[in-house]
């Protein structure tokens, strides 16, 4: 049995091989487009916004102002309110930063495997800056179809967070905040952010490729209808399935944009896994909870779209296919260099601290 299943995946394998060296124009094309997702979308939306929510919790700077966003959230969710850092920057960070932030509380043993997982269920969402800086007002130059999509993520956060909940019981846990050596604490932070977007970038070139060899072979027609096209695409990679929505307009581009970026795509799943490994963080019912999370999420956004009026020209999709650029790739690809560097200097810290001395 074992001999014929490695026979079969050898033929699988050399399959894919042949197929990447017939299609290996058309692939490096797709993955340069990924290129550019990454430098112009990814890694401007994500990067700061990861920093931050890492040194945020480690150094517990926001504690007290979240006060009563813990205390709600403790309540609804039966967790800690401690924990209600964390529970804000995977919303408004987005995925995967959610799953990287409980992964290190694991890990560091602050909340074990079953609350981790539970709150799996709910802390994977797009982050306003995606959904506003980088779908909205790029696509259709309005930042109101950006804000609907987040508040019905957010409100999808909150019910399937709730409804996961019933019949836990609330532990409490001991998070230790760094009172000193901000500094350290700081290039930590930037040294896991650079980390997770090697990790984002990485699959999301790997799947614009797949992408490429899918839509190259017209696997399931997918070119045949520009609706499920867009949808098939965002199923795989979010980013590319945004763009492929501008190949159309109206009602159905809204829902499909809803639902892709509620569901993140087979790319980000990989990612949220690959995160989650490193505290081997079961996967338990994920994708039952993920496909409430995006029912709920979906049906809320287009209740929202029925009931608000967006300008006529919002759904029209004469929009340049170069707007999808919100930033410099030149920028982008600076800031990904001084990350490297960071990360290969043994004595980074020595550097800094010898830096101050020398100013004074």
């Amino acid at each position: 049995m074992k001999s014929t299943l490695k026979f079969v995946e050898g033929i699988i394998s050399i399959s894919i091989i042949v197929i990447v060296l017939v299609y290996s124009k058309m692939i490096s094309n797709h993955i340069k487009e990924g290129l550019i997702i990454c430098l112009d979308i990814l890694i401007p939306s994500m990067f700061i916004f990861l920093v931050i929510s890492d040194f945020c919790q480690k150094t517990g700077v926001l504690d007290l102002i979240l006060k009563p966003f813990s205390y709600v959230c403790g309540k609804l969710f039966k967790l800690d309110y401690s924990l209600g850092p964390t529970l804000l920057f995977s919303l408004i960070c987005g995925y995967p930063a959610g799953i990287h932030l409980i992964s290190d509380l694991v890990l560091k043993n602050k909340i074990d495997k079953k609350t981790a997982t539970r709150m799996l269920y709910f802390c994977v969402n797009s982050g306003p800056a995606f959904l506003i800086g980088g779908i909205s007002i790029p696509i259709f130059n309005n930042i109101l179809p950006g804000i609907i999509l987040f508040v019905s993520q957010i409100a999808s956060f909150f019910i399937v967070g709730t409804l996961c909940s019933i019949g836990s019981k609330q532990k409490t846990v001991n998070l230790i905040k760094s009172e000193s050596q901000k500094i350290n604490t700081f290039i930590s932070s930037v040294k896991n952010a650079v980390h997770s977007m090697i990790i984002i970038c990485s699959f999301t070139l790997f799947f614009s490729g797949i992408i490429g060899v899918l839509t190259e072979l017209n696997i399931f027609n997918i070119k045949a209808n520009k609706y499920f096209m867009s949808f098939f695409t965002g199923f795989i990679e979010v980013t590319n399935g945004v763009i492929c929505c501008k190949q159309i307009s109206g009602l159905g581009m809204f829902l499909i944009l809803s639902f892709i970026t509620s569901f993140g795509g087979i790319c980000v799943h990989f990612q949220i896994k690959s995160i989650a490994s490193r505290a081997n963080i079961p996967f338990n019912k994920f994708y039952l909870w993920r496909i409430i999370y995006c029912l709920i999420s979906t049906n809320i956004s287009c209740y929202l779209f029925t009931k608000i009026k967006l300008p006529i020209d919002v759904f029209s999709n004469n929009i340049s296919s170069n707007n999808i650029s919100t930033n410099s790739p030149i920028s982008s690809f600076s800031l990904i260099i001084l990350s490297v560097a960071l990360l290969c200097c043994d004595k980074k810290i020595d550097i800094i601290k010898k830096g101050f001395k020398r100013i004074k």
